[in-house]
């Protein structure tokens, strides 16, 4: 796990003493090809690390269709946003093949994070970071939608 947590993008300020912190948190699951990780609206307990394989980020429409969000692979993490706000899940996390995930809760996050200042201040500056760099993707996927929009009038 602590090589896993190495590779990701949250953790590559820390220290191996603190990687080695929290990779004692996670619990290793593993899914099957359509295995359904958690649902839109469902509440949000933990941070999913992928070790192998691969999980499709979807958003139920209007129309009943799920649009795509995010295809992730191995070393992606995914189920960050709620530790934050509290919120419910905002998507659906669907396993598109033989894949193991390491679930890290958001309760033992936070009791090590109260343990550990200093690492928190990097979690929480990488997530910043990484959400952040999120939302101007998003912000660019939704400028180019509204000029193809626009073109069709």
């Amino acid at each position: 796990m602590t090589r896993l947590l190495q590779n990701a993008y949250l953790f590559k300020t820390f220290t191996n003493t603190e990687l080695d912190g929290v990779s004692a948190l996670g619990l290793t699951i593993t899914y099957g090809d359509g295995d359904h990780v958690f649902e839109t609206g469902e509440a949000a307990t933990a941070m999913y690390f992928i070790k192998y394989g691969s999980v499709r980020i979807q958003h139920a429409i209007s129309t009943g269709d799920n649009v795509d969000i995010a295809l992730l692979s191995a070393g992606s993490h995914f189920g960050e946003m709620s530790f934050v706000d509290g919120e419910v899940r905002s998507a659906t996390a669907v396993v598109l093949e033989h894949t193991e995930l390491v679930s890290v809760s958001y309760e033992r996050m936070r009791s090590f994070f109260n343990d550990h200042p200093a690492a928190a201040l990097k979690f929480y500056q990488e997530l910043s970071h990484f959400l952040c760099a999120r939302l101007r993707v998003t912000t660019s996927d939704l400028s180019f939608a509204r000029e193809k929009n626009l073109a069709h009038f």
